[in-house]
């Protein structure tokens, strides 16, 4: 007999099917954690290697005390693009996907307190700055798609039905069985039936659960998040200078995710794979939104002991932000639709009048089908951990430059707290994946007269305490700049190297997997006037 369709009737098993489990916040934990310091092209020029410099409107978010080196006012902005591009690898087929934005990296304005000569004071001036950082990129498009011989996305749900939204959606589309082998095949009908009672319940099951897809899935992700810094930097002696700075952040995400199966085969007897010939195509699109503002702090120092040698201090505060999320998925389920579904249902009230009577039949047309979730809504707060900076710039008289830095960050110390729902199995997850990493950056600059040439390289580590993949991030970058006395253009070219692993749905055994390799080139140039 050809494989036939089974349905599930039982509306009343949506009343048992709970709202949205609130899990899976600990992955916006690390990405809105995994922030920058910004800032003009020079500094990005040279690696982002800045703790232990001065004289530069980003010291506003990195190390305030390098607003102490100024001895005039300043203002700068740094327009830039940024240059996106992935590329996919899943289940041995590969794909390519690009995408390209226009952004302010940096914009600031410092005002200086002293009178710019030889001061007899100990205070010998000092800046307070006001400036606007681009500190986090979410733009980015990735596509993967591949034939998957060990299982589809309806396997993962019978398995591990705990997202009770899928579970509702795939009820809802006939896809799956709340029994386990809860369909039999009727000869009077010649159609499959399914049970829609909740008796003995025990699991999931679908008839579909033989059947391998072609998978594909394109993720669309936007927006970025900023930090609007307060900073004060001041110079005691020539030898020591202070700094500290407020900082209020402000955060837009949206991801857009089209998730689809299509072109089931099954295996026969003798192993040959056959066209399923019931169900055409399932598709799943998640929407997720999420807006958020908060505030955080950062305090350095920067010694001078010899006049070529500067060493760099700062500590930038844990940030708390408040976060709204909104979110909404759509499943859809298309037939071909040559055939009908048969819904038994138990006659256990007597529905017909007839106490002989065990079963309700009821016959209609097999076609397409939707699911679409009401709007998930919640607010949450989220504490990134802090981040301690040490550097170190060694002059060659007025000639240029070598510099360097190092940062030490624990992602394990980042804490959700939702207003009105637990978050204590994200933060345990949180414990457990995440881990405390040393990040560094290296840079120099090279002075020809007016002009200056720069490079750079930073790294960033893999963030996950246990894994089998590599996530480690290297930064590579060049720059030049040009200077007169009331002016200044600098402009840097960086290319950040990631690698990056995602999966449409969790199974025990041959989960799929997408290896992903980002490249983001990014172009900045910076004006800048002195006054």
């Amino acid at each position: 007999m050809d494989r036939l369709i089974f349905f599930l009737v039982g509306i009343f098993m949506c009343s048992f099917l709970s709202v949205k489990a609130q899990f899976g916040y600990y992955e916006q934990a690390l990405q809105f954690s995994q922030t920058s310091f910004g800032g003009t092209a020079r500094i990005q020029g040279i690696g982002g290697a800045q703790v232990a410099l001065g004289g530069d409107l980003s010291h506003a978010s990195s190390n305030p005390a390098g607003l102490g080196f100024y001895n005039r006012g300043v203002f700068s902005i740094t327009p830039g693009l940024n240059f996106h591009k992935t590329e996919s690898d899943y289940l041995e087929q590969s794909n390519l996907d690009k995408k390209v934005n226009f952004n302010i990296a940096q914009l600031g304005l410092s005002f200086y307190f002293g009178d710019g000569g030889i001061a007899t004071q100990p205070i010998r001036g000092s800046s307070f700055a006001i400036t606007v950082d681009r500190v986090n990129d979410f733009y980015n498009e990735t596509y993967y798609k591949g034939k998957n011989y060990d299982n589809s996305y309806i396997n993962a749900i019978t398995e591990n039905p705990n997202d009770d939204l899928a579970v509702e959606a795939l009820f809802s589309n006939y896809l799956i069985n709340p029994h386990p082998e809860n369909y039999i095949f009727d000869d009077t009908y010649g159609e499959l039936l399914g049970y829609d009672t909740l008796l003995n319940h025990q699991g999931y099951s679908s008839p579909f659960q033989s059947s391998r897809p072609i998978q594909s899935s394109s993720l669309v992700t936007e927006g970025s998040q900023y930090a609007l810094n307060f900073a004060y930097g001041a110079n005691y002696m020539d030898w020591i200078y202070f700094g500290a700075s407020l900082s209020i952040h402000s955060l837009d995400y949206k991801k857009t995710e089209n998730y689809s199966e299509s072109q089931y085969v099954y295996t026969s007897q003798n192993g040959d794979w056959i066209p399923e010939d019931a169900l055409d195509n399932i598709s799943r699109l998640n929407q997720l939104s999420i807006i958020g503002t908060g505030v955080g702090g950062n305090f350095g120092v920067i010694v001078r002991p010899f006049p070529q040698l500067i060493i760099g201090l700062s500590y930038a505060t844990p940030t708390f932000m408040t976060l709204e999320e909104e979110s909404y998925a759509i499943f859809r389920a298309n037939y071909f639709n040559n055939y009908d579904y048969v819904s038994v249902s138990f006659d256990l009230d007597d529905q017909d009048g007839d106490p002989d009577t065990k079963f309700i039949y009821d016959v209609s047309d097999l076609d397409s089908f939707e699911y679409e979730s009401d709007d998930m809504i919640s607010t949450y707060t989220l504490t990134t951990p802090g981040m301690l900076n040490i550097g170190l710039s060694y002059f060659f008289g007025k000639n240029g430059f070598l510099t360097g830095g190092i940062e030490f960050k624990d992602y394990s110390n980042a804490f959700l707290n939702g207003l009105d729902f637990d978050l204590s199995a994200d933060n345990q997850v949180i414990k457990e994946r995440y881990t405390s990493v040393l990040n560094y950056r290296l840079g120099a600059e090279y002075k020809v007269g007016s002009f200056q040439l720069r490079g750079g390289y930073g790294f960033q580590k893999d963030p996950y305490a246990s894994s089998n993949y590599d996530r480690d991030i290297d930064q590579y970058s060049i720059g030049f700049g040009y200077r007169e006395a009331d002016f200044f253009i600098d402009f840097a070219l960086t290319q950040q190297r990631m690698k990056n692993y995602i999966s449409p749905y969790e199974i025990e055994v041959n989960q799929p997997v997408a290896r992903l390799a980002h490249f983001q080139t990014t172009a900045l140039l910076t004006f800048g006037l002195n006054f």
